[in-house]
């Protein structure tokens, strides 16, 4: 035997570097590359060059495994082994490149220590053998290019070359293929990133997308339709329901996974009524589950506690006509919704007692109109419906006292509407303080004309530092004790022109010009102009109307649309009363992002 640099290490574990996991690893990736026993024309290029080029009967692209060596390249081996395009190790010379890393070189097998007993000698007839390690680009033995002899052999330097040389193009070919098979790996692996993390984008976007939109509600049952549009969209998603507390005792039954996730604060997950495979978060009593569901296309299940800052407030059901089964990021996903939930409905609870607390005070300073059966009147009040705005409108309408020394007139009544600038429970405050000292002012003013009054008012306002600020209208509705004729005077503070229905049908639209219309009430510390008062003679039988910018201010509509289709609505009315008139404004006029209020006052015909 004759050794070409080779090195065998006494002692040292055979096929240790396929054993380990980068060796296992290369293994599997010439597996995936198709370099086992299976012929593959590259590998068979090379060994037919060892062949032709040293002369040799066999030639061999050997890789060793833990239990065999494979030929994907192969010429000269005989039968069965030719067919088999392996041997077991019992039968290769290959291990021991592998085992040391080093090239062997065999003149003689059959007086070589090292391969004597080796059945490759008996049964294969290998006599002559020279074999260079085919390493991956990390250093790893897989095998070796070999070529083989059946007489013994002196492999010159030049024969050594040629194979190392050789050994290095095939080694290089199988680096170029581990490379490529990496390259795509990498892609492959970076791909599924990707797409796990565009789903996990994808994800979050939706759950943003959520919780902006439950946080914008303001209702229960505004929650309650932004939960039912969740499905939209989502494949195979049927339904999204909220059960409050006060709902889990009702009839009919809910079903017993949303009994259960009351019950054990705790949320419960059933992926296919049509599988027995529990959840991580099963339901207790499938078969009573199924049959709640037996007449829908219910497939998955997810009932999620709803839990608030005092308790549980209930539970959200959501359905699929798909099995559903959660995996982790949705199983956080769902406890997210449920928190999104809890904090919606808390605030919408808030809001809407907040709501019902402002109204009731707003109602609660509203005047009721005094009955006058000379002058019929009615009002009418409708609260913005947006959020919790609660507005300083006001309606008022007070008999005034008799002024000593007047002889012109026998009766008085001052009408009045008005709006605070704001939409908070303050502006509805200052609203009742305004309405409250406007009225005084009336009253401690006797034969004061309604400018003088308003201007009365606003002085005391500053003086007694009440920031009230907004527009009114002010009039007097004066009954003639000589002839019973009613004529009014009135002021405006910024308002919307009072209308006047006749008996004829026609509306006159009191619009003064904008010297005269006066500024809004409330800023004479930067504007202090004297207001003036105005006249009009009220034939019998007419309807004066004042409102708030509430009922002729919507968005998108010009102003003079909406003042023309009031005073269309005031002339077919009118002849049916004050309450006709102000009911009719309440159900036709307004946008909902303002109160709407109406003062109808009817002349006597």
């Amino acid at each position: 035997m004759r050794a070409f640099g080779i090195g065998i290490h006494r002692g040292r574990v055979a096929f240790s570097l396929m054993t380990s996991p980068s060796g296992a690893g290369r293994a599997q990736a010439l597996r995936e590359l198709g370099l086992t026993q299976a012929s593959d024309p590259d590998m068979e290029r090379y060994a037919e060059r060892v062949r032709d080029q040293l002369g040799v009967p066999v030639a061999l692209v050997s890789l060793v495994t833990e239990d065999q060596q494979v030929f994907p390249g192969m010429c000269g081996l005989p039968e069965p082994w030719a067919g088999l395009r392996a041997t077991p190790l019992s039968h290769s010379f290959c291990q021991h490149v592998v085992t040391s890393g080093e090239p062997l070189v065999i003149s003689d097998a059959r007086e070589a220590p090292l391969v004597s007993d080796n059945l490759a000698v008996s049964e294969l007839g290998v006599v002559a053998y020279a074999g260079f390690p085919l390493t991956d680009d990390a250093g790893h033995v897989l095998g070796s290019l070999c070529a083989i002899d059946v007489v013994p052999r002196d492999w010159t330097p030049a024969e050594l070359r040629l194979l190392e040389d050789l050994s290095g193009d095939c080694r290089n070919e199988l680096r170029l293929r581990l490379s490529r098979l990496d390259a795509r790996r990498e892609r492959e692996h970076r791909d599924r990133v990707e797409e796990r993390l565009q789903i996990e984008i994808t994800r979050s976007q939706r759950m943003l997308s959520i919780a902006e939109s439950l946080n914008e509600t303001r209702t229960e049952a505004g929650l309650r339709a932004r939960l039912a549009r969740l499905v939209d969209g989502v494949p195979g998603f049927l339904a999204v329901h909220l059960h409050l507390a006060a709902d889990l005792e009702k009839t009919p039954p809910l079903s017993p996974a949303v009994v259960q996730a009351a019950g054990q604060l705790s949320m419960v997950c059933h992926g296919d009524l049509h599988s027995d495979e529990r959840d991580r978060d099963p339901v207790d009593d499938l078969a009573a589950l199924r049959a709640h569901h037996a007449r829908d296309d219910v497939r998955g299940l997810v009932c999620v506690p709803v839990l608030g800052s005092g308790g549980p407030l209930g539970v959200l059901e959501m359905l699929w006509s798909l099995p559903r089964h959660l995996d982790d990021q949705e199983h956080t996903m769902a406890s997210a919704l449920a928190s999104y939930v809890a904090q919606a409905l808390e605030r919408a609870q808030l809001i809407e007692r907040r709501v019902g607390v402002a109204h009731q005070l707003q109602q609660a300073m509203l005047t009721t109109l005094p009955d006058v059966p000379e002058l019929p009147m009615a009002a009418c009040y409708v609260p913005a419906t947006a959020d919790e705005w609660v507005g300083g409108d006001w309606y008022d309408a007070i008999v005034l006292p008799p002024v000593p020394g007047d002889t012109v007139h026998d009766l008085v009544v001052a009408v009045t509407v008005g709006d605070v600038i704001g939409h908070d429970i303050p502006a509805a405050a200052v609203m009742g303080q305004a309405r409250a000292m406007l009225r005084q002012a009336a009253f401690d003013r006797p034969g004061r004309g309604p400018a003088d009054v308003l201007t009365h008012f606003e002085r005391a306002c500053a003086a007694l530092d009440i920031d009230a600020r907004g527009s009114a209208v002010l009039a007097y509705l004066e009954r003639s004790a000589a002839t019973g004729t009613w004529s009014m005077t009135w002021t405006s503070a910024g308002h919307p022109p009072p209308l006047v229905a006749l008996s004829d049908g026609t509306v006159r639209r009191l619009e003064l010009s904008a010297e005269n219309q006066g500024m809004l009430f409330g800023y004479r510390d930067v504007y202090d102009v004297a207001r003036d008062d105005f006249d009009i003679v009220l034939p019998p039988g007419s309807t004066v109307l004042l409102y708030s910018d509430g009922v002729i201010e919507v968005p998108g509509i010009h102003l003079d649309e909406q003042m023309d289709e009031l005073g269309d609505l005031l002339a077919e009315q009118h002849t049916r009363g004050p309450q006709a008139v102000v009911d009719a404004i309440s159900m036709s006029f307004g946008s909902g992002s303002d109160d709407v209020v109406a003062l109808a006052v009817q002349i006597p015909g």
